[in-house]
C-alpha cells in the first residue's frame, strides 16, 4: 500500500509531501527526487493527540506525519489484533468464500447421508401401526388395478398352509398381525412384495418355483426381516426426503399416505436394507435348524432368460458372497 505522509528532516521547519510504502523490512518514501529507506524496526510510531496527525520517528532526527492513523498503523504493522483479521479476512476472501463452499456442501452431504436415514427410521418408528396398515392395503389395492392380478389359484388348504408359513417366520412378539395374500400373476411373474404392517404379497408364480416350503419359508422370513425393520416406511421417508420426515415427526401423515401407494408398489430397498432382512432370514432359518442358502438357491433358478422381467430380482439381486458361500445355489 502507499501513504501519503509530511517529511520533516529535523533541521528546518519546512516539510515535503512524501509517498510513503513497505517492503517486506524497510519503510520506504520518496518525494518524487530522492528516496529513503530505512529498517521498518529502527522506525517509532507515535500516536498523535487529539487532532493531529500520527508520527513515524525516523532514526536519524526525521519525522513523517501521517494524517491517517488507520493508514499509519497499517503501514507499521501495529495495527490491533481484531483489526489485522478484519484485513486478512478482506484481502483473503476469496479463498475464505470457497472455505465456506465446502463446509456448506461438506454440511449438507453429511445431513443427507446420515441425518435423514437417522430421521427416516425416527418418524417410522413414532408412526402408528394403524397408519402403516391403511398404507399397505391403498397400495394392494393400487397393484390390482394397474396390475394382471387374479385371485390366487391355489387350493385354500394350500394357502392356508403357506399363512402358517408366514406366521412361523414372524417374531411373537410382533405388533403386526402378519396376513399373506396370494395372487395370480402371470405377466408378472415370480414375485414377493413385503407391504408395511406385515401385509405380503405372494404370487402364485413364487409358490410353483419353490422346490420346497422350506425355500419359500426363508424368502417369507426375508419379507418379515423388512416389514419389521419398517423398511418401506424408512425408504419411503428417504424417498420422500426431510419435508416428509417432518410432517410425521410433527403426526402430519396426510401427505404419507397420499404418496405411499404409488411409491411402496415399485419400492427398491437399498442394500443395506436387503443386508438388515438377509440378517433376520439367517437368524430365523437357523433356529429352525434350516441352511442360510434355501433363498438363494430359489433366486438364482429364477435367474434365468425364462424370468429376465422378475421384479424380484431386482428388488432383491443376486448377493456374490452368498453365491460364494453357497455353491449349491449357483449351480441351480
Amino acid at each position: 500500500m502507499s501513504l501519503p505522509g509530511n517529511y520533516l528532516d529535523g533541521r528546518s521547519h519546512a516539510g515535503k509531501a512524501v509517498m510513503l510504502q513497505r517492503d517486506a523490512h524497510h519503510l520506504v518514501f520518496t518525494d518524487g527526487v530522492h528516496t529513503r529507506r530505512y529498517l521498518a524496526h529502527a522506525v517509532t510510531f507515535q500516536a498523535g493527540a487529539s487532532g493531529l496527525p500520527d508520527q513515524l520517528q525516523l532514526p536519524d532526527g526525521g519525522v513523517i506525519e501521517v494524517a491517517s492513523a488507520y493508514g499509519c498503523q497499517q503501514l507499521t504493522q501495529r495495527l490491533p489484533l481484531a483489526a489485522r483479521l478484519l484485513e486478512w479476512l478482506q484481502q483473503g476472501w476469496p479463498w475464505l468464500r470457497l472455505l465456506l463452499i465446502v463446509l456448506v456442501a461438506s454440511m449438507l452431504w453429511m445431513g443427507y447421508r446420515d441425518g435423514l436415514p437417522w430421521l427416516a427410521g425416527e418418524a417410522a418408528r413414532r408412526t402408528p401401526a394403524a397408519v402403516e396398515q391403511t398404507m399397505a392395503t391403498a397400495t394392494l389395492t393400487l397393484l390390482e388395478k394397474t396390475s394382471t392380478l387374479r385371485p390366487s389359484q391355489l387350493s385354500p388348504a394350500r394357502q392356508e398352509a403357506l399363512q402358517q408359513l408366514l406366521l412361523q417366520a414372524a417374531p411373537g412378539t410382533s405388533r403386526y398381525h402378519y396376513q399373506l395374500r396370494l395372487l395370480d400373476a402371470r405377466e408378472l411373474g415370480p414375485d414377493l412384495i413385503p407391504l408395511p404392517a406385515g401385509l405380503v404379497v405372494m404370487t402364485d408364480q413364487l409358490v410353483r418355483q419353490a422346490k420346497s416350503d422350506d425355500e419359500l419359508f426363508a424368502m417369507l422370513a426375508h419379507a418379515v426381516g423388512h416389514v419389521e425393520a419398517r423398511h418401506g416406511l424408512r425408504g419411503l421417508i428417504r424417498t420422500g426426503g426431510l419435508s416428509l420426515a417432518v410432517s410425521l415427526f410433527t403426526g402430519d401423515t396426510s401427505t404419507l399416505q397420499a404418496v405411499a401407494p404409488i411409491m411402496l408398489a415399485d419400492m427398491k430397498y437399498s442394500a443395506d436394507f436387503e443386508h438388515e432382512a438377509d440378517i433376520y432370514m439367517h437368524r430365523t432359518l437357523a433356529a429352525r435348524g434350516l441352511s442360510p442358502c434355501l433363498s438363494a438357491a430359489l433366486l438364482a433358478r429364477l435367474d434365468g432368460p425364462e424370468h429376465a422381467a422378475v421384479s424380484l430380482l431386482s428388488a432383491h439381486p443376486s448377493d456374490p458372497d452368498a453365491a460364494r458361500q453357497c455353491p449349491q445355489a449357483a449351480a441351480g
